[in-house]
């Protein structure tokens, strides 16, 4: 997240609602960690060094020593997408057909990664903004010619992730015989919160829901996929050098139908129990600048 009275980028553990700075928590229990430059860096603290520290410091936390320099209120920060985004790559799996022999994955925009209550610019001229609720996975190792087992182990952590689409953007392109990305690319969500393994079990038996101006549009399971998603990033892994920080789409859970699209400025709110939630807000995004030459 990004503290707005240094414009900083930290770190933040949450508990029962509330945020903590983790530099701070540092500081104030004296952990071997305080004093090493760099160490409040997402990547470094969450990715590199694998969440060094961040589980002592919760479980502190949870025995009720909860120091009020680390409390952060909610007004002075700015969520940011859980990854650093110059540095990993998006890569988003895809609904399977039935009988499907292999796992379908295409590469998003990872600069287009946004954070919790973000406004979401969609194209211009776009008159069916949709959503589409994902869990994602973030790497903490690297990759390549990986086995489902070694996945399972490289897994830093899981989070919500809207892979948004404009939806008429989508069906003009997939007329011509061309890949959506158009449709997809402009801005994905992520977050807010990346919850370790240890702290959830079997995914595919979380509870899900959607809520648009929180009226509750569908509800679900994570469910099962063709695939598991350990086989799935298996599978990438063969062809794709994944690397520690890389962000992984595990496929949609719900989505909107064309009954039900969602207006421009509606508040929409996704939900994976034990996971958390994340909201975000469509809005017509800026005309496109002459682009041809004269």
């Amino acid at each position: 997240m990004l503290q707005l009275a240094t414009s900083t980028p930290i770190v933040a553990l949450e508990r029962d609602g509330a945020l903590y700075d983790v530099a701070e928590l540092d500081r104030h229990f004296g952990t071997k960690l305080a004093d090493i430059r760099g160490v409040s860096d997402f990547h470094t603290r969450v990715v590199a060094l694998r969440c060094a520290g961040l589980h002592a410091l919760d479980d502190r936390l949870l025995s009720g020593d909860r120091p009020a320099s680390a409390h952060l209120p909610p007004a002075t920060i700015v969520w940011l997408p859980p990854c650093a985004t110059d540095r990993a790559a998006y890569i988003q799996l895809g609904p399977y057909a039935h009988g499907a022999e292999r796992p379908w994955y295409r590469f998003g925009n990872s600069r287009a990664l946004l954070g919790h209550a973000a406004e979401i610019p969609f194209p211009p001229l776009e008159d069916e903004p949709d959503y589409e609720l994902n869990l994602a996975v973030v790497l903490g190792e690297d990759l390549r010619r990986a086995t489902p087992e070694e996945v399972e182990r490289a897994i830093a952590g899981y989070t919500v992730l809207n892979d948004w689409t404009a939806r008429s953007l989508e069906a003009r392109s997939l007329e011509r015989g061309l890949p959506p990305s158009e449709a997809k690319d402009f801005a994905t969500q992520l977050g807010p919160v990346l919850v370790t393994p240890d702290e959830l079990g079997s995914v595919e038996a979380l509870r899900t829901q959607v809520r648009v101006d929180a009226v509750a549009r569908s509800c679900s399971r994570v469910g099962e996929w063709t695939f598991s998603l350990a086989e799935s990033v298996a599978y990438i892994s063969n062809h794709v050098e994944l690397r520690a920080g890389d962000v992984i789409g595990a496929g949609r859970v719900l989505g909107g139908s064309a009954a039900q699209r969602v207006p421009y400025g509606a508040s929409v709110e996704l939900m994976i129990e034990r996971i958390g939630r994340m909201t975000g807000k469509p809005v017509c995004g800026p005309a496109l600048l002459p682009w041809r030459r004269r």
